[in-house]
């Protein structure tokens, strides 16, 4: 699990970081707003943990980019403003969750396994995406209705083509998402599960590649 980490001040980004690395996340840290919202660009998160009072771009304008172009990645607002108005403004602006500084860091770490933990249950719909249909509870393809054998491997790159279809991702995105602290996917190892999948769905599923940019898994071209 990847976690982003967006908090100016350096101690206290270091003590979250370790607090949720202790508890099986991948932690990187931004210390503002515009390095923040690049980050989330490119990289493929599976939390972000948000201070409001941030510098370059504050963390509301942040929250409320990413909702207006439909990210739903879950974030857990951490912040020392502690107002009635303040924490409804952040829950209005499509946070997940609110805590006010100070706070334990056993805290920050239990409700950051939570809100992943309810992402991924209501997250568990069955994907299609033309001939194709993924039931992501159970790791399962269909394709045509016959179920089709995958390596966990190539299955977590279908699953992020099927989330992302119709978007263009590259290589990076990929192998970040797949990427955990003890096993780092490299980007010679997606085109080899992406080259996979070609030959175990054939040509005619819509599956692309965007040479120099990445892949495209087009449902208009799905079969």
């Amino acid at each position: 699990m990847k976690v982003l980490v967006v908090e100016d001040n350096d101690n206290l980004a270091r003590s979250i970081s370790a607090a949720l690395e202790d508890t099986g996340f991948k932690a990187e840290v931004s210390r503002d707003g515009r390095s923040a919202e690049h980050c989330l660009e490119l990289g493929a998160y599976d939390l972000l943990v948000l201070d409001l009072g941030l510098p370059e771009l504050d963390g509301i304008s942040l929250l409320r980019r990413l909702r207006q172009r439909q990210d739903t990645i879950p974030v857990l607002i951490i912040s020392a403003r502690d107002a009635l108005d303040q924490r409804i403004l952040g829950l209005e602006e499509g946070a997940d969750d609110y805590l006010c500084k100070p706070f334990s860091l056993d805290e920050v770490a239990a409700r950051a396994k939570a809100l992943v933990r309810r992402a991924k249950q209501f997250g568990g719909e069955t994907l299609c995406c033309g001939r194709l249909e993924l039931q992501p509870d159970a790791m399962e393809l269909r394709l045509d209705g016959d179920p089709v054998v995958l390596h966990r491997r190539e299955l977590e790159v279908l699953e992020y083509l099927m989330i992302n279809q119709g978007r263009l991702v590259s290589k990076g995105q990929i192998a970040d998402r797949l990427s955990t602290t003890d096993d780092l996917v490299s980007h010679t190892a997606v085109e080899t599960y992406v080259s996979r999948l070609r030959k175990k769905l054939g040509v005619d599923v819509g599956l692309k590649t965007v040479r120099g940019l990445g892949y495209l898994l087009d449902p208009q071209d799905a079969g």
